[in-house]
């Protein structure tokens, strides 16, 4: 089994909100913030990550802090940490601030918003969009990633990631035409991180880790039945070494034994529960292998800073303040307003 695709499935990443942006030269735009864009269109995920794909043309793209990057056709940049970046045909260019507002206005479920903007010139054409993931179980992932990803791979064109329309500017995309464009993007989400991971020296932590046959098995399992009652022994049986083997992989790679990561997994999976379901603080905490509310409870708290009852009340509180998925939508072939 693989760890990395098991806990991209754990982390329930969802592409959402498609733009088509046809730019011409000279041109430059700035993202709004991404906890402004993640109380909109993901309000219950916690954790948007943005990406652009390059249809045509060239550009760079520049994070505060960070050297720029060009890109040119067929490159895919992913910005795990959301931070807010500054897309333009060349450096000194006074970007234009793109608000939330006009990205809800242009993002519409199943089809591609399409935009226009520029002064006349070289034309970059680009597909921008979001991955919506749970905050809590990605931030193991997330936290370990750089703040910019470029890739670029031949498994698929940029073309391909923007399926026929069936008519001219502005009208609707095929039936089901969304769905195929969501499962594109994660694909090439997925070769990239995949891609970075064995770009990484073999001692280099728990990304590294990942390409360990031993520890890559072990997530994985951990990861797809958290609540199994897993041991060491079990855990060292399922991927084929003795309980010592697994035990100094897994702390050599990962920092920690294979049962007290575990341990760890399954907090964060009880967060996710008490955050996103009514399920009682029992059962979750049966779920997570503990025999007492009052044990789970404690537990919670060393990890987390607050007891169960208060963090389920914050982040429900949180998530019921913003508005759902999708509530906000106009045509597609929408216009920046600029």
């Amino acid at each position: 089994m693989d760890g990395l695709s098991e806990l991209l499935r754990a982390i329930r990443l969802t592409a959402t909100a498609y733009i088509e942006a046809q730019l011409s030269a000279p041109w430059a735009v700035e993202t709004p913030p991404r906890s402004a864009i993640a109380a909109r269109l993901a309000s219950r995920a916690g954790r948007i990550i943005p990406y652009h794909v390059v249809t045509h043309g060239s550009c760079f793209v520049e994070v505060k802090g960070q050297p720029p990057v060009q890109l040119a056709a067929n490159d895919a940049i992913f910005l795990p940490h959301g931070d807010v970046h500054v897309l333009g045909s060349r450096r000194g260019i006074k970007p234009f601030k793109i608000t939330t507002e006009a990205i809800l206005k242009l993002t519409h479920p199943d089809s591609i918003a399409r935009t226009r903007y520029g002064g006349g010139g070289d034309p970059t054409r680009l597909v921008c969009g979001f991955f919506a993931c749970d905050e809590q179980l990605s931030a193991q992932l997330i936290e370990r990633l750089p703040r910019i990803i470029r890739h670029r791979s031949a498994a698929y064109s940029a073309a391909s990631l923007l399926p026929p329309s069936g008519g001219a500017q502005g009208k609707d995309l095929q039936p089901g035409a969304g769905a195929v464009l969501a499962k594109l993007s994660e694909l090439v989400f997925v070769d990239a991180i995949r891609a970075y991971v064995e770009s990484l020296p073999q001692q280099e932590g728990w990304l590294a880790g990942l390409r360990d046959r031993y520890v890559s098995s072990a997530l994985a399992l951990i990861y797809s039945d958290p609540c199994a009652p897993w041991t060491l022994e079990s855990l060292a049986k399922a991927t084929g070494t003795s309980r010592t083997v697994l035990t100094d992989h897994f702390v050599r790679s990962v920092g920690a034994a294979p049962m007290h990561y575990l341990s760890q997994w399954r907090l964060r999976v009880a967060a996710d529960l008490l955050g996103t379901t009514d399920r009682a603080t029992k059962l979750i905490a049966e779920s997570a292998g503990f025999g007492s509310t009052a044990a789970f409870t404690r537990a919670f708290k060393r990890e987390f800073g607050v007891p169960p009852a208060r963090w389920r009340q914050d982040h429900r509180h949180a998530a019921g303040s913003s508005t759902e998925p999708g509530r906000a939508q106009v045509a597609s072939g929408a216009s920046l307003s600029l």
